[in-house]
């Protein structure tokens, strides 16, 4: 087996630049294919087939494999993929796994060493979403990193937490792992991960759940079935983010450890590579975003009171205040809780549907730019909409410079008339007041099709500038039906409807876009939400198991 650089090729298309670099196998040979369609949320063939990323090393995993072996080719493959994550991983090395079903989870703690093409250790399935990795025993997570697991990607999974046995899918968090105060390390949690066209499902607290550190990106995933009991914590969403912290050496706001460990927690952290480039989405780069949540397809996530964790028992249903869609959550350090995020944070091009929280929630978070995402049938866990407090599908609470463009929100009414298409203000436990949020061409109806706006969050909204009442025609979206008991959301009893997301010609968000567009707006964003109106269905969710 040679040592492969694969050689990446720009290649330009509808949408803007894609990278082509494809190895198969232990051929030196390159593949470049030119990806010329739309991108779709889900997982996406396209991508996984034109990484961003670089091989510059090979390795092997398969389920007939031997940890006894060198596992540099396909034909001398090692068993398990912890035996992959030694002292001797470097950038630009690629764990190539066989397809197959993996009873076994992932920790690393030897990743990367800088945000280039090959500055990352890849974990990557040989076929997409063909490697279904299971739960061993009771974990907090499936697949992590922490300590030195810094600069890794995981790419086409599927991450099932085995009827919720474990906490979160995949993640990173000092909590976790005892970080933060000991004199091993303060600061457990890694920073620069990468999860890409991957599924996760059935865990207890979140699909993907990032903590503790920054330059976190989730692309092209599914995230559905999770949140529905924690084991080790009280609730969780179908991608979370929460207590982000900068780790940049003399940062404004940013934690600094006092506490010397090895190995180091990488609070003096100096941004290079793809943290400083121009966004190139197709190259791996997001500046000036340091946290991504793109082009993922969340469904079905809820908190329940009736399943039993190996932890505990379910929540009980006055105390559910999550299972959304997607959240970002209390940006503030989680050592001290006084440190606001300075950073900004993009969730772009998203579907959220069928959740028992909010399709999009931004809560006690700043500096976050919400755009082109679609939700509908979110807020279905009954023991949420029982309470006197009023929910959007969209949801600000608490934030300073957030920013939401081209969304689209359908909601769908429930017994308690407590759902709007948006909600916007300080809220619930929100220790920050908002201020200077802006709101620019969304696309909202429902039985609230104004929006429900609150504190200074009445003076950024204006129906001028954005569609009220207004349906965004999709193709064909009819509700779900959770099941119910005397009030309480049973959770696992669930009759999808049809989530054709897509929009009809005549929908009021053809071309309804912010104007000019960022300069960071991917080009195909033509139209509101996160379906380009060339699309016939929309999303690809990669599984119809609900």
């Amino acid at each position: 087996m040679k040592n492969i650089v694969l050689a990446m090729f720009l290649v330009l298309v509808t949408f803007g630049a894609a990278f082509a670099q494809f190895l198969d196998s232990d051929s030196t040979e390159v593949t470049v294919i030119v990806n010329s369609t739309i991108e779709v949320p889900g997982p996406s063939q396209a991508l996984f087939n034109n990484p961003w990323y670089t091989c510059v090393r090979n390795f092997y995993v398969s389920t007939t494999g031997n940890d006894s072996n060198n596992g540099t080719s396909a034909s001398t493959p090692w068993k398990t993929l912890q035996h992959a994550d030694t002292t001797s991983r470097t950038g630009g090395d690629c764990i190539n796994v066989a397809p197959g079903t993996y009873r076994q989870n992932l920790i690393v703690q030897h990743g990367g060493n800088a945000p280039t093409a090959t500055g990352y250790v890849a974990y990557r399935c040989q076929t997409l979403d063909g490697c279904h990795i299971t739960a061993p025993a009771n974990l907090n997570y499936l697949f992590s990193a922490f300590y030195g697991g810094n600069f890794l990607i995981i790419d086409g999974f599927e991450l099932d937490g085995t009827n919720f046995q474990v906490g979160s899918c995949f993640g990173t968090g000092d909590q976790s792992y005892g970080g933060r105060t000991g004199a091993f390390q303060a600061g457990a949690s890694s920073h620069h991960l990468w999860i890409m066209n991957s599924i996760l499902h059935h865990c207890g607290l979140s699909g993907i759940q990032f903590a503790d550190k920054e330059y976190f990106y989730s692309i092209h995933n599914t995230s559905y079935h999770n949140s529905y009991t924690g084991p080790y914590y009280v609730q969780g969403s179908g991608i979370s983010f929460v207590a982000v912290q900068c780790i940049q050496a003399g940062g404004s706001n940013c934690y600094t450890s006092a506490i010397s460990g090895v190995p180091a927690s990488a609070y003096s952290y100096v941004p290079s590579g793809n943290d400083t480039a121009t966004f190139n989405q197709a190259l791996g780069r997001y500046a000036p975003f340091h946290n991504v949540v793109a082009w993922n397809v969340v469904y079905n996530n809820r908190v329940t009171t009736n399943t039993t964790g190996y932890q505990g028992s379910g929540i009980a249903c006055g105390s559910h205040t999550d299972g959304n869609g997607i959240i970002m959550d209390t940006f503030l350090d989680d050592p001290t809780n006084t440190y606001p995020y300075p950073y900004q944070t993009l969730v772009l091009n998203n579907v959220s549907y069928y959740n028992g929280g909010r399709g999009v929630h931004i809560f006690d978070a700043n500096n976050v730019t919400v755009a082109n995402n679609t939700v509908f049938d979110n807020i279905t866990d009954t023991c949420i909409t029982g309470r006197s407090t009023t929910n959007g599908e969209l949801s600000q609470q608490g934030g300073v410079n957030n920013v939401w463009i081209n969304n689209v929100s359908k909601p769908v009414d429930d017994i308690h008339h407590q759902i709007c298409s948006f909600v916007a203000g300080n809220g619930g436990n929100s220790a920050t007041t908002d201020i200077n949020d802006s709101y620019q061409n969304n696309v909202i109806t429902g039985l609230n099709g104004s929006p429900c706006l609150y504190d200074n969050d009445r003076i950024y909204w204006s129906c001028s500038n954005n569609k009220c009442n207004t349906d965004p025609g999709y193709v064909n979206a009819t509700p779900g039906a959770a099941g119910d008991v005397n009030g309480n959301s049973v959770g696992g009893t669930w009759i999808p409807g049809n989530s054709n997301f897509a929009i009809t010609g005549s929908s009021p968000a053809n071309n309804y876009v912010v104007s000019p567009a960022p300069s960071w707006m991917p080009a195909q964003n033509v139209d509101a939400g996160a379906c380009h109106h060339s699309l016939t269905t929309c999303p690809n969710p990669g599984t119809t198991n609900y």
